[in-house]
């Protein structure tokens, strides 16, 4: 199968940051043996209109059987890129695009600019996602991060696409060491106090379970915690290959979503799925999309934002053998067989086949 695959991310940066996932989809498509055709490069660089000017005669020599666009975190820039989804849905070529991010729905949240060019910034891209919102109702399906995400858009046809992983669960055998493991951000949208707390109520009367933390170094160095300094903390500044080592000595992952944000309903972690890589049964606080992922796949726990409920769901998973043993399990089959990177794309080819 021949497949239009239209990214926004050069190739330099395809497997950092926001490119991670285009990437993941890019290799999969690849994996399977189907022949792809690529648009990338960054939405305001000259190489994207070189490379759109390429591709549309690319498309005319070898027709596409399908087209999946990976959004870019920002409205889509260029009308000549929305000029060419618009034109490959007219030509009835099947097309499929992930909405990745609606932070612009949620303005509480995250306040516009207060600046005079900051205002003028803020009403060009609320202008320019407007466009890409009338360009996407020619796309067959537009797919979001999570079911939950479906009431926030008005399209013929929503469909959801979380994250996925990758089969790291022969790395090593893992055993039940009382150790936890956190990789993410610790304030805002992320509720490193509370999962601080939590460690540090688990360790009030015998110290014995242990906190690997990962996030970026600016914001540990802004972040206030009287347990900053614990012994049972250990804090790193890593990503990547890096994280390899650290999920190896862990025995549980943990997600802190903080709930009192309405985009926390919403959205879906990466993270979650990189947990289920690694073969981490899962403690998180219960936001909608999160909770239903990990209580569907019954992968690990899920638990109100209570300091005491959350320890307790920690403690019940390190000293319940058996129950962390079938969350193993769990893990291993949620992964294999509905989670991996390859089942994304497989939806997407059966999707826009039978559409």
């Amino acid at each position: 199968m021949i497949v239009l695959y239209i990214t926004y991310v050069n190739s330099d940066e395809i497997f950092s940051g926001s490119g991670v996932r285009p990437a993941k989809m890019l290799n999969a498509f690849k994996q399977e043996g189907h022949e792809v055709i690529v648009l990338q490069g960054e939405q305001v660089s000259k190489e994207r209109l070189s490379n759109i000017k390429k591709i549309r005669k690319q498309i005319k020599r070898k027709r596409p059987d399908l087209c999946y666009i990976e959004s870019p975190t920002y409205p889509i820039m260029r009308h000549a890129d929305r000029k060419l989804i618009k034109d490959i849905c007219k030509a009835g070529i099947p097309t499929g695009y992930f909405y990745r991010d609606f932070y612009w729905q949620f303005p509480k949240e995250f306040p516009r600019r207060t600046s005079i060019s900051g205002k003028i910034k803020d009403k060009v891209l609320l202008f320019l996602q407007s466009l890409t919102n009338k360009v996407l109702k020619y796309c067959n399906i537009i797919y979001v991060p999570s079911d939950e995400c479906k009431t926030l858009l008005k399209y013929h046809d929503i469909r959801a696409l979380p994250p996925a992983g990758e089969n790291k669960l022969d790395l090593h055998i893992r055993d039940n060491n009382q150790t936890g493991i956190y990789v993410g951000g610790i304030s805002g949208h992320y509720d490193g106090k509370f999962l601080l707390d939590v460690f540090n109520e688990l360790n009030a009367c015998d110290p014995e379970y242990k906190l690997i933390l990962v996030c970026r170094e600016n914001e540990w160095n802004e972040f206030n915690h009287s347990c900053k300094n614990a012994s049972w903390l250990e804090v790193h500044h890593i990503s990547g290959a890096g994280l390899v080592d650290l999920y190896r000595r862990a025995s549980i992952a943990f997600n802190v979503g903080n709930p009192k944000y309405e985009y926390s309903q919403f959205a879906i972690s990466v993270k979650i799925f990189e947990y289920l890589s690694y073969g981490l049964p899962q403690v998180v606080i219960n936001n909608k999309a999160i909770t239903n992922v990990v209580n569907n796949e019954k992968i690990g726990i899920a638990v109100e934002p209570d300091i005491k409920k959350f320890a307790i769901a920690i403690k019940k998973l390190s000293e319940d053998s058996s129950l962390y043993k079938t969350y193993q399990n769990n893990i291993k089959e949620s992964l294999l067989y509905r989670n991996l990177w390859i089942h994304r794309i497989q939806q997407v080819i059966r999707d826009l086949t039978e559409s």
